[in-house]
């Protein structure tokens, strides 16, 4: 199996080549290009153009650059032979943008080949256990992403590298919050669980709070500033949701995953603690749990992307509808954004 990275930053390094070799031992070649000739890391052939690494013959092709240029990229990849181009979150940056990826995927025999990938998409226990029989029998629903973080040198809230724990050096700019930057990840977590359980597609969300690093509140007509955290509102499927996003949650972080509190009075918790996920049937003081080893990345990998349990192989249809619920998700995180700071 050959693949493609176009975009060979954190995500990659960090988050792909680790599980690819856990997954596949050394039976996989990965190619890629960078713009920035700095970035070469080890276990990846790097391509001299992004020209090269698409005229390369490769089964999959990852865009993974920074969320602004994916469009771009995409544009000249659907040119190339590659026939599965996967597209990291999220899959655009702009309202405009959607605008032109609807349209680039309007084009006969586009869609099929263009998957939009949230690795929490995957994040699907609560339906593999059956612990829920159907959407209505879910009262409400919490989603969290409370990410650890750590302090600079005049104690300020600094934001860790997810995989790595260690500082993370970039500058986050709107509008890179975590309206978008991680809400997607909750949000299709989320929506694939009610989807899966019986539930339509609509969705409803509100800012109910916004602040920055510093804890400030985002004003309005500030383009520049990133949300450290947020609390939105809104419904899946006409069941009620709070989604509490925060990039700067303290040394030990807080939950990653989703509380479902059933009609019936049982609760389901599902959480990211350390290496594995934990999912747990809270019932008065009754508790059953699971642990689920594993890094997210794997499971998605396996279960979505490569492999005999691809979307690709096992439903292709499924790749276009997964690809649509993705846009729908960013197109609202991106409304939220202009709600929240004005049109833009």
């Amino acid at each position: 199996m050959q693949l493609g990275f176009v975009g060979l930053g954190a995500v990659v390094e960090t988050a792909y080549l680790p599980a690819l070799r856990n997954l596949f031992d050394g039976a996989v070649r990965c190619f890629g290009f960078d713009a920035l000739p700095a970035k070469h890391p080890e276990g990846v052939t790097r391509c001299a153009s992004l020209e090269a690494l698409l005229a390369t013959p490769l089964d999959t092709l990852f865009i993974t650059t920074a969320s602004l240029h994916h469009l771009e990229v995409l544009e000249q990849a659907i040119a190339s032979p590659i026939p599965r181009i996967v597209i990291e979150k999220p899959i655009v940056a702009t309202l405009p943008q959607i605008e032109k990826l609807n349209a680039l995927l309007a084009t006969p025999g586009v869609a099929s080949r263009v998957l939009a990938l949230d690795h929490w998409m995957a994040r699907i226990e609560t339906v593999k256990r059956s612990l829920v029989g159907h959407v209505s029998d879910i009262a409400r629903i919490e989603g969290f992403l409370q990410e650890p973080s750590g302090y600079n040198a005049a104690g300020e809230p600094i934001a860790l590298n997810f995989a790595t724990g260690e500082p993370d050096t970039r500058t986050l700019r709107h509008p890179d919050g975590v309206i978008l930057d991680i809400g997607t990840h909750v949000l299709a977590m989320l929506r694939e669980t009610v989807r899966y359980l019986g539930g339509q597609d609509e969705m409803t969300l509100q800012v109910v709070a916004a602040k920055d690093r510093l804890g400030r509140n985002i004003a309005k007509g500030d383009l520049t500033t990133a949300e450290g955290e947020a609390h939105l509102q809104g419904s899946i499927s006409g069941v009620p949701v709070d989604i509490w996003l925060n990039k700067y949650a303290g040394p030990a972080g807080g939950q990653k995953g989703l509380r479902l509190w059933l009609r019936d009075g049982r609760i389901i918790n599902y959480d990211r603690r350390g290496a594995e996920d934990v999912l747990e049937l809270i019932k008065g003081k009754d508790i059953q749990r699971w642990h689920i080893p594993g890094t997210i990345y794997e499971r998605c990998l396996t279960g979505h992307i490569l492999g005999a349990n691809s979307l690709f192989e096992r439903d292709p249809q499924e790749v276009s509808r997964t690809t649509r619920r993705r846009i729908e998700e960013v197109a609202l995180l991106l409304t939220l954004q202009q709600r929240l700071r004005g049109p833009h």
